[in-house]
């Protein structure tokens, strides 16, 4: 059902929806990190705003595991922390808590508006902190940040790296900016994995279905790092990455959430999965710019008639999908791959 990170908030971003092998659901899941860029040509709104996470993203921890995190990495003893690609600030609203007193907190994105919006969420959420100026909020972007050398305790990101078309010069940066010894964490998706997750409509598609799903997603996610826009599943490269930047004490965690749907669809989390599914069943392409598919999928050595063939077949598996919902028939686990990568600054 996930598919992780719009285009940040990111793309990311969009930990997780519901996106299987296709449909309406293949949309959601794929997010925590698979936003579409904005279609201007086609008036679709940009997925990696916040309007595309509606309120999901809020669930996209569970509680206990954050406090887990925080104790493994010893927050407690942190008293900075740089959150890249902040977006609204989820993943920094999270963490905040646990760092050490009096810590102060730095959030970087490139959208103004964003980061606007994460002010208010941080003076509602924190309203001492922030009267006290020890939060703020910076427009810069990651392959250059504006930012001195060996400055906070923590810098993290959440399902940014994956729309870089140069991952390993931003992760660079954020290894820049920490401390000696600092803590450096990077949440990212597989979202090759997470499209091809099944639900309850999964067995009336067809063996042959499938595999043309998988070879779909396949030539996008390809077509989408040979045109520079950044690879949907670079969670299984991240500890690599860090090994080569020379990181020590490299921890690999999988996140523990999923977004179980099942009737009678009842409760925050499962409102806040389907909503987008009913204001994409009244569009002509449900959540999908298609335009964008199929310059990804062209891309990556496809075809023009596999394109039409399998956009139809999209098109039919999400009305296949929510009529399942409709008729409360519809469910599945709503598991995705995400990984939580850490290491330190030598």
């Amino acid at each position: 059902m996930p598919q992780i990170g719009g285009n940040k908030e990111r793309i990311g971003g969009c930990a997780t929806g519901c996106h299987r092998n296709g449909g309406y659901f293949s949309g959601i899941s794929a997010l925590e990190g698979q936003p579409m860029e904005k279609a201007t040509e086609t008036g679709r709104h940009d997925l990696r705003s916040s309007a595309w996470f509606r309120d999901q993203r809020d669930f996209w921890w569970n509680d206990d595991f954050i406090a887990l995190l925080a104790e493994r990495w010893r927050l407690d003893e942190a008293h900075s922390l740089a959150d890249i690609g902040c977006g609204l600030g989820h993943w920094a609203r999270l963490l905040f808590p646990f760092l050490g007193p009096d810590a102060r907190l730095t959030g970087v994105d490139r959208e103004v508006t964003w980061l606007a919006r994460a002010r208010e969420v941080f003076l509602d959420a924190y309203p001492a902190a922030v009267a006290a100026g020890r939060v703020e909020f910076d427009q810069g972007d990651v392959n250059s940040l504006a930012l001195p050398a060996d400055t906070f305790d923590v810098v993290t990101c959440q399902t940014l790296l994956m729309h870089l078309d140069k991952p390993e010069r931003g992760l660079a940066e954020m290894f820049r900016i920490a401390k000696s010894g600092g803590l450096v964490v990077c949440v990212e998706p597989s979202n090759l994995f997470n499209m091809m997750s099944f639900d309850s409509c999964t067995s009336e598609q067809s063996t042959e279905d499938l595999v043309r799903n998988f070879e779909f997603w396949l030539r996008f996610q390809r077509g989408r790092i040979a045109l520079g826009k950044g690879d949907i599943s670079i969670g299984e490269r991240l500890p690599g990455m860090f090994a080569e930047i020379g990181s020590t004490d490299i921890n690999v965690y999988l996140r523990d959430k999923a977004f179980p749907v099942y009737p009678p669809y009842s409760g925050p989390e499962q409102e806040a999965t389907l909503e987008p599914i009913k204001a994409w069943e009244s569009s002509d392409t449900g959540p999908w710019n298609y335009a964008q598919l199929a310059r990804y999928f062209l891309a990556g050595e496809g075809t023009a008639p596999m394109l039409e063939s399998q956009l139809a077949a999209m098109r039919a598996e999400g009305e296949r999908q929510f009529n399942a919902v409709s008729e409360k028939r519809y469910s599945c686990g709503g598991g995705a791959v995400v990984y939580i990568v850490s290491g330190r600054k030598p």
